[in-house]
């Protein structure tokens, strides 16, 4: 089987053929092993009485602990791994070894006011297509690694994001593109419009629009070496599904859990310790599972999801809404879905296809479905392509 790669948000999960491997982003170890020194370093300040006197006794750890770091996407570079990354604000990308994890990453972008989100690479030239987030709008750019020079091709009040190179038409990138919607006093209303695909001409800076419908969403752009067009189909809008009057008997067991959790918090406030004895901090579980479940700006709760997926026929599942639909799209304009329940996917040489489910790497090929690798979460996936250039071209 092909190589592929996919991470958890936390690691890199590498796949050689055979078996799967976790690295480590050697960036994010680092920096949390420095978060934790500084902590130590200043919490003397923070404790004994005289902290205890000024009432922000171990506030110190409490505040600065919290390093909220993921890994957002990967690609291969040769016999290396481009990935992208947040870090408490900051973004960048780097490259990390195979075959050598004590090699050092080599660095090549880093941003401290917006983030880079998915990556894509061309195959012939080695530049990357990025995301690059600012807030509720993200554009479309390109990134030479090996002269750390990014340039943005798309702007205005829109997610535009996903960016993949076609594969038959040169200087091209398709792309997702969603309006974000403005309350009267110009904020963001919190919702965007449904996503349609697009097609950007980096050389005559042309956009146009290739899939669009009002009820749906198209997302994750990609084409094979036919000129296929395959993406992600989903509602704009997710049925939340609730029954009225279940939601009305389950007020007072709500009240309830919300007196618990407010003596909960004051209770850790103001004597630095959780209720129960052990364990992790329940607040930054429930922050944890959040982010997790945030996918491409819609908030999935993940454990009702697998309950709902799990009464359908098919073994391999995750919390992925059954409603993401794989599709492809011919020459003749109609699609063919080919899996539900799908968050990404990655086309293949061999003409199979690798997708995830958020919990499971998945090859299908000629109606068959194989289970590759399980993860706690799994949302973007990358197959590696024998056209790549070498890892040369990527270093600075």
């Amino acid at each position: 089987m092909q190589k592929f790669l996919y991470t958890d948000g936390d690691k890199i999960g590498v796949f050689d053929g055979e078996q799967c491997r976790l690295l480590e982003s050697e960036y994010i170890v680092r920096y949390r092993e420095n978060a934790a020194n500084r902590v130590k370093n200043g919490e003397w300040k923070y404790t004994g009485e005289g902290a205890r006197f000024r009432g922000d006794y171990d506030r110190f750890r409490e505040q600065n602990e919290r390093v909220y770091a993921y890994i957002n996407g990967v690609q291969w570079a040769g016999d290396s791994v481009l990935y992208s990354f947040t870090v408490n604000g900051s973004s960048g990308v780097y490259r990390k070894e195979i075959a050598n994890d004590a090699a050092r990453e080599g660095h090549v972008i880093t941003l401290n006011e917006k983030e880079i989100c998915s990556i894509h690479c061309n195959g012939n030239s080695g530049l990357l297509a990025v995301t690059v987030r600012d807030g509720a709008t993200s554009h479309i750019g390109i990134l030479d690694c090996a002269t750390a020079e990014l340039k943005t091709y798309t702007d205005g009040d829109a997610r535009d994001e996903n960016p993949f190179f076609s594969a038959t038409e040169a200087d091209t990138v398709y792309f997702n593109s969603a309006g974000a919607g403005r309350l009267s006093d110009g904020s963001f209303s919190g919702r965007y419009s449904p996503s349609v695909v697009c097609k950007l001409n980096l050389q005559t800076l042309e956009i146009t629009e290739v899939l669009k419908d009002r009820k749906l969403s198209y997302i994750k752009p990609k084409q094979d070496s036919a000129g296929n067009l395959y993406c992600i189909e989903r509602p704009n809008k997710e049925k939340s599904g609730g029954n009225p009057f279940v939601e009305i008997a389950m007020i007072p067991v709500r009240i309830v859990q919300a007196v618990v959790l407010f003596v909960q918090a004051f209770v850790t406030v103001f004597t630095g310790k959780s209720m129960t004895a052990g364990g992790e901090n329940p607040a930054k579980g429930r922050e944890q599972d959040s982010r997790k479940l945030y996918v491409d700006g819609n908030l999935i709760h993940a454990e009702k999801e697998l309950k709902r997926n799990k009464r359908f026929k098919d073994k391999e599942y995750g919390f992925i809404p059954r409603s993401w639909k794989l599709v492809k799209f011919g020459e003749d304009g109609k699609n063919q879905t080919l899996r539900a329940g799908v968050c990404d996917f990655a086309l293949c040489d061999d003409g199979g296809i690798y997708c995830t489910d958020g919990k499971h790497v998945l090859y299908l090929k000629e109606g068959g479905v194989k289970r590759v690798a399980t993860a706690d979460m799994c949302l973007c996936v990358a197959a590696e392509s024998h056209g790549m250039p070498p890892t040369d071209v990527f270093q600075l």
